[in-house]
């Protein structure tokens, strides 16, 4: 089972997950941000073939990124790791990072505990070959409440805007829904009603998000919130210990007692039921950190402890007409447990 998030201080704010130039590179991600400054030239682009992995993951595919922590109040490690096993450690800006999501033209946002964010414009490319992060200086309305911090983040369907879930490490609430525009150098705090898990915010298009939230009387249900307001326009009575969405928007897995869901976006929101269908994962296999969708929604991540306690693994699941099938299980070089993933685009 999955630990709620209230009770979940360890595990890292990533999601700051999965990353996870030449003057005209900078330009084209932060659009008009004259606050960014530009480093090193572009690296070679990043191969992103979606060649479904194997049952031994021995095959190309699509990366990962996991944002974990070592311990206890430890600094976050950002690690690539590509379905064949192989993974690279990257640089992250600061031991605070809470989430890391993918941006435009392959950049990547990285958003800190106190909601300051850096971008990688090069991508997991350009980190690898040094060229590092560069902040972003944010203003718009709003203010963090006080004690919270970011927990969480993901990126829009175009990866322009990153929203981030604030609460404070201890409680629930107050909560706040942090949107944050890289490349207008903008940041928006909505503050949230009712009591906000730390699990990230899955776009459901292009101007609403899902979270997972707890009513007064401690039962988990669904938001629908429009992101330009913060605005709560739909609760869903549903028990999602967490979600997450294609980059597409187009499906949602969600992580309910005992199982991982999976199915398209609309019929969820529509219907208000959770999919019949999913991955059926081994027993002893318990959820201990995040799941992600790759672009469409043929392939899910998910962070497990093969027992409990037990080995971290992230174990792949690969979409095969209304079934799925088990694909790569890869031991990542540092804990997954508690640890974010994110599928680079």
């Amino acid at each position: 089972m999955l630990r709620p998030a209230a009770r979940r201080a360890k595990r890292p704010p990533v999601a700051c997950p999965a990353p996870w130039l030449a003057l005209a590179l900078v330009a084209a991600f932060v659009a008009g941000c004259a606050r960014v400054v530009p480093s090193s030239p572009a690296p070679p682009p990043v191969a992103t073939d979606r060649t479904a992995p194997s049952a031994t993951g021995s095959t190309a595919g699509p990366a990962l990124l996991l944002l974990a922590a070592a311990g206890d109040g430890a600094a976050a490690s950002l690690v690539l790791i590509r379905l064949s096993g192989d993974s690279v450690t990257l640089p992250l800006p600061a031991p605070s990072v809470a989430a890391v999501a993918p941006g435009v033209a392959g950049g990547l946002v990285a958003v800190l505990r106190d909601g300051r964010a850096f971008v990688a414009p090069g991508g997991v490319g350009g980190l690898e070959a040094g060229s590092g992060w560069l902040p972003v200086a944010l203003s718009g309305p709003g203010r963090m409440p006080s004690g919270a911090l970011v927990w969480s983040a993901t990126s829009s369907p175009n990866g322009r805007q990153v929203a981030a879930i604030a609460r404070p490490a201890d409680a629930e609430s107050p909560g706040a829904l942090v949107v944050i525009q890289a490349d207008q150098g903008r940041r928006e705090i909505l503050p949230l009603a009712d009591d906000s898990e730390g699990v990230p915010p899955a776009w459901v298009d292009a101007a609403h998000v899902v979270i997972v939230q707890r009513d007064h009387l401690d039962r988990l249900f669904l938001a629908l919130v429009e992101v330009a307001t913060g605005q709560v326009t739909d609760r869903l009575a549903l028990r999602a210990l967490d979600i997450a969405a294609s980059a597409d928007a187009g499906t949602l897995a969600i992580v309910t007692d005992g199982r991982i869901a999976v199915g398209p976006t609309a019929p969820v929101l529509e219907l208000r039921r959770i999919p019949g269908t999913g991955p059926v994962l081994p027993r002893g296999d318990m959820v201990r950190g995040g799941i992600a969708l790759d672009e469409d929604g043929g392939v899910l991540a998910v962070a497990v402890e093969a027992g409990d306690p037990g080995s971290s693994r992230i174990a792949v699941y690969v979409r095969d007409g209304a079934t799925w099938r088990a694909g790569a299980r890869i031991t990542p070089p540092v804990s997954a447990s508690g640890g974010w993933l994110t599928w680079l685009r």
